[in-house]
């Protein structure tokens, strides 16, 4: 069985369609179908079933791809990051993310890359657009709050971060004097990252409170923007400490101690696998995931 076989097939499984593997391996389609025929004749039996919109893995494909996948991504990882050691490194490497988590929680680590000749463009997304400037190739790397459930990617944690309830000092020492801190919140107008209030339900939840129908004075998806909200006395939030470190040292900001204590929060760097085969994306990669324990955050 033929590793290039293999490494064709893992991507048809991957992408769902033969003309979308043969441009991300840079091979003819034709080529890639007489890979997969060839597999299915050694193993005899049907890998996949053809469709309107490109091929459905079968049973036997879903297994195969278990079993083989993880092997061949090393493999690539392993050839190309050996292939970037013998190479002077140039160009650009792309990344894409919340703009705070780009401008504040990353920016020391990105050192690593400036360092070995490599520049660094910067593309604000946020949802299911980071997902989609990876598959699209328009990022190499990108950084999340959740890990991807899109097989063409990967992702590998890039650090923790302490969630904070925060509020300027006046407002700050009335929610901890309060002998109910949840009713303190929900009658005190509060500021949210999104409508979901995902950082917030964290930090509630962790507390064992209940904030009820309340509804948030300002709702922004940029963090800095949350934080300039608070600090100017709209409400209280619950921030990321890397982000109000600042203002906590300064005294503009003031946390508020939960009955239980801070959660935490953990952060993804992603990519797609398929890129890796790019010796310089690979030596950007294993750069960054150094940078993350070199470079990492005191709060870590």
């Amino acid at each position: 069985m033929s590793i290039l076989h293999l490494r064709s097939f893992v991507e048809v499984y991957r992408q769902g369609s033969v003309s979308k593997a043969a441009e991300e391996l840079g091979l003819t389609q034709p080529a890639v179908s007489g890979h997969i025929a060839s597999l299915e004749a050694q193993i005899e039996r049907k890998l996949f079933i053809r469709h309107a919109r490109g091929v459905k893995p079968t049973v036997i494909a879903d297994e195969l791809a278990a079993r083989s996948s993880g092997a061949i991504d090393t493999a690539e990882n392993v050839l190309a990051e050996f292939r970037a050691r013998s190479m002077k490194m140039s160009g650009t490497i792309h990344l894409s993310g919340p703009s705070d988590i780009l401008s504040d929680l990353v920016v020391d680590r990105l050192k690593a890359l400036t360092a070995r000749n490599l520049s660094i463009q910067l593309h604000p997304a946020l949802g299911p657009e980071i997902i989609t400037t990876l598959v699209e190739g328009r990022s190499d790397f990108a950084f999340a709050l959740q890990p991807p459930v899109d097989a063409r990617l990967e992702a590998a944690s890039y650090g923790l971060e302490e969630l904070l309830l925060v509020a300027e000092p006046g407002l700050a020492q009335d929610l901890s004097n309060s002998a109910d801190l949840g009713a303190a919140m929900t009658t005190n107008g509060f500021l949210s990252y999104d409508l979901e209030r995902y950082l917030l339900r964290m930090w509630v939840a962790h507390n064992g409170l209940a904030i009820g129908n309340a509804e948030e004075v300002v709702t922004t998806p940029d963090l800095r923007a949350l934080r300039n909200f608070v600090v100017r006395g709209f409400g209280w939030s619950v921030l990321p400490r890397y982000l109000v470190a600042a203002e906590l040292s300064a005294g503009s900001l003031v946390a508020v101690p939960g009955p239980v204590g801070n959660p935490s929060i953990e952060y993804f760097i992603l990519w797609l696998k398929s890129a890796m085969r790019n010796p310089r994306t690979a030596r950007a990669k294993a750069l960054l995931l150094q940078s993350r324990v070199e470079g990492a955050p005191a709060s870590e």
